[in-house]
């Protein structure tokens, strides 16, 4: 049976279990360019979302994330360096096929005398497993005011991807967004992974913004 690398995994840790997913990052920027150290950024909600309540909670968990890496969430667009959009989303998709079954060799008593022998055997079952990819991406534009109508630029793209056995994408939003932050505003060049803990700081500092 093939088995997903992508899903809930446990991480030992000192003594203890810890739980955390397993992330996949990607960034791109624009040539190589750098966000401004200490920029103030913008978190613009898309006005047709279906779930704006959901929004302002990722919103509130992206604003404390950019405090945490030293950038300035501004209270409106006109005041940001940059904007950043987000959208979170999730789609399915379905393993089958049939995985072995080991019989194991076994010997039959009767009387107090061995009786018989049955060799070990393999047999193979049928299996069907469901997986959800939940993905986040971000958005970085770049605001010029410098004329008279202001032009925004994306100057970097964020891609994280967890697959799991479960479809409640509240339970893994947050660690989505600290494997995207662990990269923020860098060029990746390739896809990274990452695994992010229940422990990690981040992930304490921002799941209670519900």
């Amino acid at each position: 049976m093939k088995k997903l690398s992508l899903i809930l995994i446990t991480v030992s840790i000192c003594a203890g279990c810890t739980t955390g997913y397993r992330v996949h990052v990607n960034g791109f920027s624009e040539s190589g360019q750098q966000l401004t150290e200490k920029a103030s950024v913008y978190v613009s909600e898309d006005p047709n979302s279906q779930n704006p309540i959901f929004d302002k909670q990722i919103k509130a968990k992206i604003e404390e994330l950019l405090k945490y890496y030293d950038y300035v969430p501004a209270l409106s667009v006109e005041q940001a360096n940059y904007r950043l959009i987000f959208q979170v989303t999730m789609d399915s998709h379905s393993s089958s096929g049939f995985m072995p079954l080991y019989h194991p060799y076994y010997m039959g008593y009767y009387g107090g005398y061995r009786r018989s022998y049955y060799y070990g055997y393999t047999t193979y079952v049928p299996y069907y497993d469901k997986f959800y990819d939940q993905r986040l991406v971000i958005k970085v534009f770049a605001r010029n005011t410098k004329t008279d109508s202001v032009r925004e630029e994306v100057v970097w793209v964020g891609e994280a991807m967890i697959s799991t056995s479960g479809e409640d994408i509240r339970q893994v939003v947050d660690y989505l967004l600290v494997a995207c932050f662990e990269y923020f505003g860098a060029d990746t060049t390739k896809q990274k992974s990452l695994v992010v803990t229940e422990n990690d700081p981040r992930i304490l500092k921002i799941e209670s913004l519900r």
